[in-house]
């Protein structure tokens, strides 16, 4: 490369050595593919696993009170705390969950992304379980405590209304 030495103030070099366009794409690709693989290893995965856990729990929920107004039969949901899990249920059984075909009971520990989450209690007039009627409401007002690591998260079923809400409750 030549270039007017007085415009420039001196002289330079014909030509200088510099790494090629596709030489710094390939380090740059390199470079994101590294990080792309450690940044989620750095973060802190709970706050999303209970996050997550309880969106899906008050859907179910939700999905629980919708099936028993729209069949025109109770729907419950019962909770075993100590095996983190959960099941929906009428008078002929377990239902079937929409999605995957087979009895719809989610269990914490086999979900997968929610391997961390526990459930801590759950409590609907002193019982582990909720009962929808057929116009939705359900039969006590209650709570669904869920956690995984430090980060909590409580499920509440409003009684006249049936109304479903997740909300985080730590500091």
């Amino acid at each position: 490369m030549v270039r007017n030495s007085r415009l420039f103030g001196g002289s330079f070099p014909a030509a200088t050595e510099a790494f090629s366009l596709v030489e710094l794409i390939v380090v740059v690709a390199i470079l994101a593919i590294a990080a792309a693989m450690v940044i989620p290893e750095l973060q802190d995965t709970k706050q999303f696993q209970a996050m997550s856990a309880a969106r899906v729990l008050a859907t179910d929920l939700e999905y629980a009170r919708d099936t028993a107004i729209t069949m025109q039969t109770p729907v419950t949901v019962t909770f075993n705390v100590q095996g983190r899990s959960y099941t929906l249920s009428n008078a002929s059984g377990t239902l079937v969950h929409p999605m995957t075909k087979a009895a719809y009971t989610v269990a914490f520990a086999s979900q997968s992304g929610s391997g961390a989450v526990g459930l801590v209690s759950a409590s609907f007039g002193g019982a582990p379980a909720v009962t929808f009627d057929v116009t939705g409401a359900p039969n006590q007002a209650g709570t669904v405590r869920l956690q995984a690591g430090s980060f909590p998260y409580t499920v509440q079923v409003y009684q006249a209304t049936g109304r479903v809400k997740a909300t985080y409750t730590g500091s």
